[in-house]
């Protein structure tokens, strides 16, 4: 109760009063979820009620904000015309629930506001319960808050995600509290008062500890002060028990925090209470403390009112979530590889989905800290993957095998782009030598003109696909001769022949068929390889997304990233450990993508199509005018984001026709056969 009334407080904007409520109020709801979290059900029943909780109120909440808003703007403006606009931008708000940050980029998101805690402490609960079933989940919580508290200076994910994250490591504090019984014990004099002196020293020298946007100004102290001023709070708390009426009032505002919670956002985005001010504060003069004092008991008496005609109108039974909620329970860690039925992995085929979209969205005029978290992985996951598939060192199998699926896609973009090159070229120039200029781009597969092969043009993004084919080949070549010797001497050789590749590309010239940056892949293959003999997927969390997610922000912190088209590998080793982390972390988040049905067959479907994807993504950088002959009719404004959306859509409807086409052809083929 206490809580609930800090936090109507501190959204009246007074510093000095914001110094106090912001140490605690928030922190100290965290912690007690975490103290009463004791459930021994599943982790899907456990996400089911959370969900029935907390999201159910927060979708509720936001039905009700969006109406509200509409309806107000009505009475107050006597107009339609607003009512599309405010129900498009509160309803964009209520998807992404962002507590305070706006954005004006790719489109305008509005804070939703105080409602914003219920997604995060969904969050928050879920982490914990989940991470608590391992042995080193403590460590891990630790980490996630980390991870959360660092990615908030780059980007803002939705439904405060990363304060949720971050939140998580006051919910497992309220969970040792209730392990060594803390609350049970008599409150020890010299506790109290250390605890009362540090709460202090932040409210006087702190108050720039704001849970909402995770933004935590004096760090570790902040986090001190937070659990010192919670526990002078409960204990507090517990002396207020004895007063009758003042426990009461409290208590009702306790029991029924998250109505009230729900109640308060509403108010805080519909109404307007500048008629107290007019009021109270011009009319019949009272203080400003006064007035503020006016306002709070408003508050609190609409919020008591609003409480208790819910508990009039809504039967507050067992309700059932839709079972789309049902399937949280994927976030439950499994120990079987998401396998399909044809013998493919699904999880790697999500992975290379979600990569071969972040390559359309990197070759889009997308803001800097996005484009140095794709260039950090998106080529060498790749590599990882056709790795990771390597069976055995048999050269001619793989030799067959890479032709196959490599050099034949690669052969059919660079022979249509020949053609629509000599097509749309120069008529005075024409057709065959135009053509004969492509060709012999195709037989140089350089990724960019050369110091010492000028004469061969560039073939665009499908270089990567004949650097891969020799990657694969050179690997099990290696592998053929050398493997025998033992593992030891076959990481050397791959070792020496990354240094050679990275010394000829850097020092010398970017080679044909980019046989440097082939070289320097060799480490990638070999991590893939190995992820399937030690059978990584299967390991604690802590090892494939824990540890890997810290390095590779760590390394993203440090502004570096490997981009192999233009031979850039800065800190050498340290961006291909960066590499290897990022490809690891998506892969995790892949197996966790790949339990959800919908998202884990429309994302392996692009995965398993990705080669068809980069090959008319060439053709569309290449040649398709997206400006003159499909921008410019647009009625609206072109961004990075509405281009990433178009591009991806038009490339997967092309494929879809491909894909639709195909199996037509079959179809008609096995009836001409049958007649």
């Amino acid at each position: 109760g206490i809580g609930m009334i800090c936090i109507i407080l501190g959204h009246f904007g007074i510093g000095r009063l914001n110094s106090f409520v912001f140490t605690f109020h928030v922190p100290i709801f965290f912690l007690i979820s975490g103290y009463l979290l004791n459930d021994r059900r599943s982790m899907a029943e456990f996400a089911a009620r959370k969900a029935r909780q907390l999201l159910l109120p927060y979708g509720v909440t936001c039905l009700f904000m969006i109406a509200g808003v509409a309806s107000w703007d009505v009475f107050r403006n006597h107009t339609f015309a607003n009512v599309v606009s405010n129900v498009k931008t509160y309803t964009i708000a209520s998807f992404f629930g962002s507590g305070t940050m706006e954005y004006t980029e790719p489109f305008y998101v509005k804070q939703i506001g105080a409602i914003w805690f219920l997604p995060a402490l969904f969050v928050s609960l879920l982490l914990v319960r989940w991470l608590m079933t391992y042995r080193w989940g403590g460590a891990a919580i630790l980490a996630i808050a980390y991870v959360g508290w660092k990615t908030t200076d780059m980007f803002w994910l939705p439904m405060s995600l990363q304060a949720g994250m971050t939140a998580s490591l006051f919910v497992y504090l309220g969970m040792i509290a209730k392990r060594y019984r803390i609350l049970d014990r008599k409150a020890s004099p010299a506790v109290l008062s250390l605890s009362t002196a540090v709460w202090l020293w932040c409210i006087l020298f702190c108050g720039q500890f704001y849970m909402v946007r995770n933004y935590y100004g004096h760090g570790l102290l902040d986090i001190l002060g937070a659990l010192a001023g919670s526990y002078v709070v409960i204990i507090l708390s517990q002396r207020v028990e004895r007063l009758a009426w003042s426990a009461r009032i409290l208590k009702f505002f306790g029991t029924n925090s998250l109505l009230v919670l729900c109640i308060h956002a509403f108010e805080l985005n519909v109404f307007s209470w500048s008629w107290v001010g007019r009021l109270f504060g011009e009319q019949l003069h009272f203080p400003d403390y006064g007035v503020v004092a006016v306002r709070v008991l408003c508050k609190l008496v609409f919020c008591a009112a609003g409480v208790g005609m819910i508990h009039r109108i809504v039967p507050w039974g067992k309700s059932h979530l839709p079972a789309c909620l049902q399937r949280i329970h994927a976030l439950c860690p499994a120990a079987q590889a998401a396998g399909s039925g044809n013998g493919r992995v699904v999880y790697w085929d999500v992975a290379k989905g979600v990569t071969i979209l972040a390559m359309i969205l990197g070759h889009t005029n997308l803001p800097g800290y996005l484009r140095l978290i794709i260039f950090s992985f998106h080529m060498p996951l790749f590599v990882i993957a056709n790795g990771y598939f390597i069976k055995g060192y048999d050269v001619k199998k793989t030799l067959r095998r890479s032709a196959k699926t490599l050099l034949v896609p690669y052969s059919v973009v660079c022979l249509l782009s020949a053609v629509i090159y000599g097509w749309m070229g120069r008529p005075e120039a024409g057709f065959w030598p135009l053509f004969v200029y492509k060709i012999k781009a195709m037989i140089g597969g350089m990724s960019k003109i050369s110091t010492h092969f000028q004469s061969f043009d560039s073939v665009w993004v499908v270089w990567f696909v004949v650097c891969l084919f020799l990657t694969r080949n050179i690997y099990v070549w290696v592998g053929q001769v050398f493997g025998k010797y033992g593992s030891h001497v076959h990481l050397f050789v791959l070792g020496v022949l990354a240094v050679i590749g990275f010394i000829l590309g850097k020092y010398y010239a970017f080679l044909p068929w980019s046989l440097d940056v082939a070289l320097v892949s060799l480490p990638f293959m070999a991590v893939g390889h190995w992820m399937r003999k030690e059978n990584l997927s299967e390991k604690n969390i802590w090892y494939t997304l824990v540890l890997p997610a810290a390095v590779w922000i760590y390394f993203l912190r440090m502004g570096i990233h490997i981009e192999m088209a233009t031979r850039s590998y800065p800190y050498t080793v340290f961006c291909m450990v960066e590499a290897i982390a990022g490809s690891m972390t998506v892969l995790a988040i892949s197996r966790v993508l790949s339990r959800f049905r919908f998202c884990a067959a429309a994302l392996a479907w692009v995965g398993r199509n990705s080669m068809v994807i980069l090959g008319i993504h060439c053709l569309e950088m290449m040649y398709f005018n997206w400006n003159t002959w499909v921008y410019a009719y647009l009625p609206f404004t072109i961004n990075w984001f509405r281009e990433f959306v178009i591009k991806s859509v038009s490339i997967l409807a092309v494929i879809a026709v491909i894909a639709l086409g195909k199996q037509g052809w079959k179809t008609l083929w096995k009836m001409q056969r049958k007649a």
